[in-house]
Formats: C-alpha cells, structure tokens, sequence
C-alpha cells in the first residue's frame, strides 16, 4: 500500500512539473516554420502577466511583455519575440535566423 501511496505522489509531482506547475504561459502554443528551415514555438500568457515563453535552439526563454508600435513584443534585452500582421521574428535565440516566420 505504501508503494501504490508514493507512485501517486511521484505521478502527481510529475503532472505538475509537466504543465508548468501553475507558473509562466499556460495559453495555447503556437509553432512558426521560418526562412531557410528555421522553426520555433511561442506559448503566450493568458493571464494578465504579460509575458511569453519560447522554445528555440533547444533552450526555453521566458520574455515579460514590452511596448511595440504594432502586435505583440516580448524581449529580455538580448532575446526578442515579435508577433505581428500574422507572422513573427525571433532575434537573439539560439538556433536562429528566425525570419519571416509563418505558423505552421
């Protein structure tokens, strides 16, 4: 019984760790295909935090929200995501150029 006891916790932690655990974006994820076979994914906030979280080059960037003339901007001084008029650019990660990107 014990053993039955502590699965459950570890398969409890481990749903937890696997949707976040309740911090950073929890909205839909959307994938982008770029220029010259360069991909990425972006998840946005759906709560008032403001910030995105972007999967590229196999590292996770959190960016808080700034201000942009147009769409939506997320930068943290070295890593930009920028979605606007339907597509994206990403500037900064790992794995890049990420350039005139579609989603897809």
């Amino acid at each position: 019984m014990k053993k039955i006891a502590a699965l459950a916790a570890l398969a409890l932690l481990a749903a937890c760790a696997s949707t976040g655990g309740g911090s950073g974006p929890a909205g839909p994820r959307a994938d982008w295909r770029c220029d010259g076979g360069a991909a990425f994914s972006a998840r946005i906030s759906t709560g008032g935090e403001g910030s995105a979280e972007v999967f590229a080059g196999g590292q996770v960037y959190r960016l808080p929200r700034v201000a942009g003339a147009s769409g939506l901007r997320y930068s943290n001084g070295s890593v930009e995501y920028w979605e606007r008029g339907g597509g994206a650019t990403l500037s900064g990660a790992n794995g890049g150029p990420y350039n005139n990107c579609r989603r897809g």
